[in-house]
């Protein structure tokens, strides 16, 4: 009986090795199984653990974490499934005039920009258009996305100038008009994945 739970065991971790995942060159995002009523395990893993790494890994609200590719194998065989592959966030300038430069969030370690969206909620176009970069006022990421009066638009993928950041740290990104805000108010929604 014993053997044949083993064969069992053995025959269910390859059929999940086998099904079909989210590619992700270093790492992916696994998500654990529901937790019993009462139980709050936030941490998983460490030095004297049996994560294959040792390494420590923090689940966020809904139970996931990016683990690295050496991991995901003990993870599925614990139960855990693969989650959402990324995130957004959203930046409201406020009205805003010259050219100031807004720190509008950060893409995590090992994520990529999917899409970037600007909706301006006044009749004032951005003159010169928005600049999104890595550094204040910086032009690596979108030299210049064309925001008119009460635009709704995104930066098309051949203006996307850089998309992969570091696989370590995470990396702030920053809007800023080219020539003026123009007291233009304007929300740019960020959606990334990690790779």
């Amino acid at each position: 009986m014993k053997t044949l739970f083993r064969s069992f065991s053995v025959a269910a971790l390859l059929a999940l090795a086998l099904l079909p995942q989210q590619a992700s060159a270093a790492a992916q995002v696994l998500c654990a199984p529901e937790q019993a009523v009462g139980t709050n395990i936030r941490t998983i893993g460490g030095a004297s653990s049996a994560v294959p790494s040792g390494t420590l890994y923090t689940l966020n609200g809904q139970g996931c974490a990016l683990i690295a590719q050496g991991d995901i194998a003990y993870f599925l065989s614990q139960g855990f499934s693969v989650g959402a592959p990324g995130g957004s966030f959203i930046f409201t300038t406020g009205v805003a005039t010259s050219t100031t430069d807004f720190v509008i969030g950060s893409i995590p370690a090992g994520a990529a920009i999917k899409a970037i969206y600007y909706s301006n909620s006044v009749a004032a176009a951005v003159t010169g258009g928005i600049s999104i970069g890595t550094t204040a006022n910086g032009v690596d990421v979108v030299a210049a996305q064309a925001c008119a009066a009460s635009c709704l638009t995104f930066t098309a993928d051949a203006s996307l100038l850089k998309r992969p950041f570091s696989l370590t740290a995470a990396t702030p990104l920053h809007a800023a008009a080219v020539t003026a805000w123009n007291s233009a108010n304007v929300t740019i929604t960020v959606t990334w994945e990690y790779f």
